[in-house]
């Protein structure tokens, strides 16, 4: 007989339960760009999916990542491998390739822009379970390729994205298409949603304002509900991941996977990984305090309950643990955080930084204190990164190093910029530009990010509840606490009812599970076990 126990690491409680039933599936569902107050903020409004992990599942309500790059790769990657990014090497979801210093690549794909895992340095948990079971089963989906390809790892059974010019689910490159994906893509196409509307659900007496002056409009136009899927071309894409559709379409894929891959169906574990994108873009579009973020996430909770509720009747509720997360938080749209008058906010410092301004405010700089061979091609901006052309410079005579601290300098005093510093400051050099209570803590989730000499040459971020970019209204990247909060719940199996303020971190979930399933992750450390499986 096995038993799961609560390491008593609050110091206050400790629960242990039996196992009745081997476990057969683990099952991680991650809401992208869920920030962490989200289950709580809206507990009265869960009818089914939340409701029930909230009633029934371990809930921990302080989860933070213990990193900086709060971003979609960087966020999979870690809850995959159960690592910090200096030691998965996923530091954003543009980032510096370990064979080059200055070639910036896509974070989940090789240097010829086709789909890959190359710069993942890490096994994932699903590596871990396929290496000692071959005949275990990895399946991951999402509506992102590189939420996918991380969650999926190195060696995969199947990993599929929605790729709109394929027209429905595409597979991992160097994997076997599964063979029922072709008919299900036929039989599920996304177009089928053309025309649909999203009609709002939740009392207007409970919503926040349906619309607001910062937001920027659903692709048929509007800033309010009802919103329209267009019916064709690339509005009708955009419409689709931005609805409730799509999560629907998401989870139809995901019990099709369960019952073609049979995952679950015998006493060898699977694994499956379902990434939901439509909230994070949803998130961008409209901001966290929007009515079309609790709309859909009032949508996600049917959706889940009825997801949980197909697993209890195919599985069974004692044969597979589900874990709820998210891979980032988001920012609040920085407009609404500095509006004055009466129901506002206190007029907070908040505000925006386009990187094209900057970029011309640096240049302006270079031109005047180094002449007129300086110039744009001396550095590239790439947030959080500033990547110095050192040839260039070299070849005017100068030294890359004092056109650096410049630079640094110049982007201390720009307004909105609240940290700046050397990548060399993240190898041991004194940090003059970090000051206050918190510099030591910021530090050390920078260095928890970078692997060594992959950190550009300059870093700088925002101040707090700024934002870097002009294209959507809000986002996230930071190491504030706003973007580093997400959920974490334990659900299924013996799992107990348990609400904890143990502080965990994503880091934890790959090791925990891998308990569970009898498995080891050498390779996850820094992180703890939260649940462990011992005789």
């Amino acid at each position: 007989m096995h038993w799961l126990r609560i390491l008593i690491l609050s110091g206050v409680i400790g629960l242990s339960c039996t196992v009745a039933a081997p476990l057969r599936l683990v099952v991680v569902i991650v809401f992208d760009q869920m920030r962490g107050d989200y289950l709580w903020r809206w507990a009265p409004l869960w009818e089914a999916g939340f409701a029930r992990l909230l009633a029934e599942g371990t809930v921990y309500s302080h989860c933070f990542f213990h990193h900086a790059a709060t971003v979609t790769c960087t966020g999979h990657a870690t809850l995959a491998t159960g690592a910090a990014p200096e030691r998965h090497g996923i530091s954003g979801n543009r980032l510096i390739a370990s064979c080059c210093r200055s070639l910036l690549v896509g974070c989940a794909e090789d240097t010829l822009q086709r789909p890959s895992t190359l710069w993942l340095q890490l096994p994932t948990l699903g590596d871990y379970l396929r290496q000692r079971t071959p005949e275990a089963r990895v399946v991951s989906l999402s509506h992102k390729a590189r939420a996918a390809l991380m969650m999926g790892g190195h060696s995969p059974t199947a990993v599929l994205w929605l790729d709109p010019e394929a027209g429905g689910f595409v597979s991992a490159p160097g994997l076997p298409e599964p063979p029922w994906l072709s008919e299900w893509n036929r039989h599920h196409p996304p177009q089928r949603y053309a025309g649909t509307v999203w009609q709002a659900t939740v009392p207007a007496s409970l919503a926040p304002p349906d619309s607001v002056p910062w937001e920027a409009p659903f692709p048929e136009g509007s800033r309010s509900f009802p919103h329209r899927i267009p019916a064709e071309g690339r509005a009708f894409w955009d419409g689709f991941l931005l609805s409730p559709s799509s999560v629907e379409w998401l989870f139809e894929a995901a019990r099709a996977a369960v019952r073609h891959e049979a995952l679950g169906a015998d006493s060898i574990p699977d694994i499956l990984w379902v990434s939901v994108s439509t909230t994070d873009f949803v998130g961008h579009l409209f901001g966290p305090d929007s009515r079309e973020v609790l709309e859909l996430y009032h949508q996600c909770d049917h959706l889940l309950g009825a997801f949980i509720d197909f697993l209890d009747s195919a599985i069974g509720r004692s044969h597979y643990v589900l874990v709820l997360t998210s891979d980032h938080g988001v920012a609040p749209i920085p407009e609404m955080m500095a509006r004055q008058g009466p129901g506002a906010y206190p007029g907070i410092d908040a505000g925006r930084l386009a990187v094209e301004e900057l970029t011309r405010y640096l240049h302006n700089h270079l031109l005047e204190t180094f002449g007129p061979q300086s110039g744009k091609s001396w550095f590239r901006l790439d947030p959080p990164l500033l990547l110095l052309q050192r040839e260039e410079i070299q070849a005017s005579g100068l030294s890359p190093e004092r056109v650096r601290d410049s630079l640094c300098q110049w982007l201390s005093q720009y307004r909105g910029v609240g940290l700046v510093l050397p990548s060399t400051a993240l190898e041991g050099e004194a940090v003059p530009c970090l000051a206050g209570p918190d510099s030591a803590a910021l530090l050390q989730l920078l260095r928890r990010t970078f692997p060594a000499g992959r950190a550009g040459d300059v870093l700088f971020y925002p101040k707090p509840f700024w934002v870097i970019g002009t294209d959507v209204p809000t986002t996230h990247g930071t190491p504030y606490d706003y973007d580093r909060f997400v959920p974490l719940v334990f659900f299924g199996g013996t799992i107990p009812a348990l609400r904890s303020q143990q502080p965990v971190s994503p880091e934890d979930i790959a090791p925990t599970l891998a308990s569970l399933l009898g498995l080891s992750m050498p390779t996850a450390t820094g992180s703890r076990l939260i649940f462990e499986r011992t005789p």
